[in-house]
Parts: C-alpha cells; sequence; structure tokens
C-alpha cells in the first residue's frame, strides 16, 4: 500500500468506493461480449508470400515464393509448364522498415495460371542462430534431375550455411502413401535437439529429419472417401509443435476440396496420431497462441470450385470452442504469432509485389471500456478532493 493512504484514512475509504464504483459498474454489464479485432497492413509489396517466422531478432521474416517469368528449364505437370526463374526471395520486417535480405531463390512459374506457384515456402532458425529456408517442389521429384537440370536440385529441401537436406528424396526413394510419386515440403519446425519434422503435402506425410540429416516417415495422413471419382488425400500443410511435445499437423485436402473436411491431427513421437480438431476447409497454416489455443488458417471456407467463400482464421479454445478471428482473407497462405500477441497472416498471395502481411489484433470491448473509464475518472475526483 502506498505510504501515507491507510484504508482507515477518509480519502483511503474514498478511493475505495471509487474502485468498487468501477467494479460493480463493469460486473452490471454482464458477460463479456466476442473479442473483436482490428487490422493494419504490416508489410507489402510481397512477390506470392507462402510461409512466415518471427527471428531472434524480433522481426518477421517472410518467404516469398518468386515472380512471374523467367529463363527454364521448364517441366509439365497437369497440363501446366513450370518454368525455372531464380527470383525466390526473404523479405524481413520490423514494423518500421522492410527490406528483401535474401535473392535469387529458386521458383518456378505456373504458364496456365499466371503466376510463381513453387518456391520458398517456410523458414527457421536452429538453436546456433542459423537461418534454414525450405524450398517446395510441387512435381514429381525424379524430374529435378531430368527435366529441370541443372538447377532442379534446389527444390524440395530446406538449405542453410553451410547444409542442405534433400526432402523430396524421401517421396523418390520410398512414396509413403503409395500413391503418385509427388513432393511438395510445406512446413518445418526445428527442434531443439537437432533435427526437424517437414510436412509434405505433396507425398500426404509427415517427415522427420534426425541432427544426421536422414529423413524418415513419422506418419502417413490417410486419403478419405467422399464418393467423388476418386478418394480424397490429406495434403498436409500446416505445422505446429505443441506445449504437449506433439507434432499437430493440418490438411487441405485435395481436389474437389470438400467444405468442412480439414482437420487438424496431433501427431505423437513414436508416429501414432488421433484427430484433433475438424469441420475446417482447405487449412494452410496453424500455430499455438501464447495460452495454448490453437490458430487456424483457411484459404477459403467454401474450397475452391463453389463460389462466395474467402479465407479465414479461428481460434480453437482448449474445450474446443471454435470462434472466427477474422474472415475475408484473399489467397492467403501463412500464420504467425508475435510476442505482442497480435496475428500476422498474408493476403494476396497469387500475385507479383500485391501480397500483404496483415497485423490483427483484438480491440477492447467499447462497453467495458467506457465502464472502465467512467471509474478512472471517478477515481480521479476522489483522491483531488482529498
Amino acid at each position: 500500500m502506498m505510504k501515507g493512504l491507510s484504508t482507515a484514512h477518509p480519502a483511503g475509504r474514498s478511493v475505495r468506493q471509487a474502485l468498487a464504483l468501477a467494479l460493480l459498474a463493469a460486473a452490471a454489464a454482464g458477460p463479456a461480449a466476442a473479442v473483436q479485432y482490428t487490422s493494419t497492413v504490416f508489410a507489402s509489396g510481397l512477390n506470392n508470400p507462402r510461409g512466415m517466422a518471427f527471428g531472434p531478432d524480433g522481426a518477421l521474416w517472410i518467404a516469398e515464393t518468386g515472380t512471374l517469368g523467367g529463363p527454364g528449364p521448364s517441366t509439365v505437370v497437369r497440363g501446366a509448364t513450370l518454368t525455372y526463374s531464380p527470383t525466390g526471395s526473404v523479405t524481413r520486417a520490423d514494423g518500421s522498415s522492410q527490406l528483401r535480405v535474401l535473392e535469387g531463390l529458386p521458383s518456378l512459374w505456373n504458364s496456365q495460371f499466371g503466376t510463381a506457384e513453387i518456391g520458398p515456402t517456410h523458414l527457421g532458425w536452429d538453436g546456433s542462430g542459423r537461418l534454414h529456408v525450405l524450398v517446395g517442389a510441387g512435381i514429381n521429384p525424379n524430374v529435378r534431375f531430368t527435366d529441370l537440370a541443372p538447377v532442379g536440385y534446389q527444390f524440395g529441401r530446406v538449405s542453410w550455411l553451410g547444409g542442405a537436406v534433400d526432402i523430396s528424396a524421401h517421396e523418390a526413394a520410398n512414396n509413403p502413401d503409395g500413391g503418385a510419386v509427388d513432393s511438395n515440403p510445406w512446413r518445418m519446425a526445428l527442434l531443439p535437439g537437432g533435427g526437424m519434422v517437414v510436412s509434405d503435402a505433396g507425398a500426404n506425410a509427415l517427415l522427420q529429419v534426425d541432427a544426421a540429416g536422414t529423413v524418415s516417415t513419422l506418419a502417413v495422413l490417410p486419403a478419405r472417401d467422399f464418393g467423388f471419382v476418386r478418394p480424397t488425400e490429406a495434403v498436409p500443410t500446416g505445422l505446429a509443435v505443441g506445449s504437449d511435445g506433439a507434432f499437430y499437423v493440418a490438411e487441405a485436402t485435395g481436389a474437389p476440396f470438400p467444405p468442412g473436411a480439414a482437420r487438424v491431427h496431433r501427431v505423437e513421437s513414436d508416429g501414432s496420431s488421433s484427430v484433433f480438431a475438424g469441420g475446417f476447409t482447405m487449412i494452410v497454416d496453424i500455430a499455438f497462441d501464447h495460452d495454448g489455443s490453437l490458430l487456424v488458417l483457411e484459404y477459403d471456407t467454401n474450397g475452391l470450385f463453389i463460389p462466395g467463400g474467402a479465407g479465414r482464421l479461428s481460434r480453437v479454445a482448449g474445450n474446443g470452442d471454435v470462434s472466427v478471428v477474422w474472415d475475408g482473407l484473399v489467397e492467403t497462405g501463412a500464420l504467425a504469432i508475435g510476442a505482442d500477441g497480435a496475428y500476422y497472416v498474408t493476403q494476396f498471395g497469387a500475385g507479383d509485389g500485391l501480397g500483404q502481411v496483415l497485423r490483427i489484433s483484438p480491440i477492447p470491448e467499447p462497453g467495458a471500456a467506457l465502464l472502465m473509464l467512467a471509474g478512472l475518472a471517478a477515481l480521479r475526483l476522489r483522491l483531488r478532493q482529498r
């Protein structure tokens, strides 16, 4: 208690009465309303952003897939020509400045959609502070050394200063799900003791890389039959490590992206798995909030073939309740949570120089804010009357 202001003093009683009035006013307002959020543009001018992470320096680092156009070579995937271009990059943004710190990274642009489709997808730092950059593939990994030679080896692997691991080679050699040979590493989680886990959206598997760089299959996410021409693949995308030490991996699902079919799996270190949350559509990223809640980022809540949908950020509380944080995102693809508790998401992720990062943060509930101001005003008046 402040010196000279005892509870026995009339002024002390006045202060306590003012505080009591403020608390009673807040209680009279009833249960708290749903949290409301606001957004601001944190970074812009990005080239097809795909993944993000906060660095040891406190800044947000953004993996950019690249830009349209390039010299080749090329390969054909599902009728579309993918052409090599050294336009992938990494941008660093801290809220006051923005700088492209890495350039010339491998990229593949799609002639059918007119956009860079494959390139850097994620990044992170190991215990020694070394930056790791994960580059996707989205192809049969064997064509890296045929159609895309001599530059194709750069796809489907994670690289850092002084080393690299070929993630997609595991699909070429083992094909964990037994389907078409296809690899597209999407997210990675670097582990404290060395090594990492990687979600491979093409292989439909969660892969483990030990400290020596050996890749193995940790879990396969199974396809499901929804009555379409063929079973719908899982397409694992978002990846996060829980406070319980388990790995949480999300599904985007394959075409036709059935609404409500995407799930989040909980995978133990021994590879056993269970469904943690469901009812989503085309999940592209996940992350745990500071209070242990899971944030889920969906690319399109209706799937690509049903009009009217948009990207959405939702929150899964510890009791399983789901609440919408932000709706109406366009071409979203990446999520990160800042030390400030704000949520950072990308949008306009399919256009050269159009990409943005939005900072989404809670705003005070209006009624409660007014009541608190009234209480503080009463407190100030009482203190002046001492």
